[in-house]
């Protein structure tokens, strides 16, 4: 899947250094793999499998690795509400579903269209309860994450408010080392 998405939206950034970073992350916001892609990905994309995706300037652009995590945890609170493979098997139609059943297999015209129409939906926006849910069960502040999809605070003043972290004393995300390497992963 991952290989046809990267054939819309260009290929993922990947350092040698960056690798155990992002499986670190990917570990302690409990999905599978953590990709991040320089481009074709609006912000965030879960995939089947376990696997999601992150557009490169949620790393760049920002100086708390909360902001990356927090995008992980939502694209986990989405995959909860809507099963990425329900959402593949939905895009190719009733035989795609068929023949995943029968031979185990997608066509590579399934996965294709798949990647087309998830790259270009906007992802669907979600209840401030059930992300900070996510938040609370990751131990990762709400806030910064908050203030990355709104500088103002105002759209996203429930995760702010209710961050369920706030006042906390808690282990970084990711150490400062780590973090300006995981910025560096597109070069």
């Amino acid at each position: 899947m991952l290989g046809r998405i990267e054939r819309v939206s260009g290929q993922a950034c990947a350092t040698p250094e960056a690798m155990p970073i992002l499986a670190k992350l990917a570990l302690r916001t409990g999905v599978r793999q953590l990709v991040i892609m320089r481009s074709g990905v609006a912000s965030s994309l879960h995939l089947p499998g376990g696997i999601v995706l992150l557009n490169r300037s949620l790393v760049e652009d920002h100086e708390d690795p909360a902001v990356a995590a927090g995008a992980v945890l939502a694209e986990r609170a989405r995959a909860a509400l809507r099963d990425p493979l329900a959402e593949l098997l939905e895009a190719g139609g009733f035989l795609a579903s068929f023949r995943l059943l029968t031979t185990g297999a997608l066509t590579r015209e399934t996965l294709d269209r798949y990647s087309e129409t998830v790259l270009a939906a906007p992802r669907p926006d979600l209840p401030d309860d059930l992300l900070l849910a996510e938040f609370a069960r990751a131990a990762i502040p709400s806030t910064p994450y908050a203030y990355a999809l709104d500088i103002t605070g105002e759209t996203t003043l429930g995760l702010i408010e209710a961050d369920p972290m706030a006042g906390r004393e808690l282990e970084p995300v990711l150490n400062d080392r780590d973090w300006v390497q995981l910025q560096n992963i597109c070069g």
